[in-house]
């Protein structure tokens, strides 16, 4: 555990459409938009719960889930930005 499966990443991003200028780019800015958000939240939640959780489930929490939604979503940012700079995202 604490690893993300890469395949799964790159199978999500291969469903992207092919061309930055395809009509339906500012539907996937707008989709990455939101899983960010929604990432985020669950980060913060899990952050919270792990304040008042002893320290073995603190540690398991900081180890696996917070490390592993921190890389999720930079990796989702990080595809968003994609998206932004092709200008999908100004529309």
């Amino acid at each position: 555990m604490g690893q993300h499966d890469p395949q799964a990443f790159q199978e999500l991003f291969a469903a992207d459409p092919v061309e930055s200028t395809s009509p339906d780019a500012a539907r996937w800015v707008q989709l990455y938009r939101e899983l960010v958000a929604m990432m985020e939240r669950q980060l913060e939640e899990t952050r919270v719960f792990a304040t008042r959780a002893p320290d073995a489930i603190r540690q398991y929490l900081s180890r696996e889930n917070i490390a592993i939604l921190e890389e999720e979503i930079e990796a989702f940012k990080s595809r968003l930005a994609r998206w932004n700079n092709t200008g999908a995202g100004q529309q």
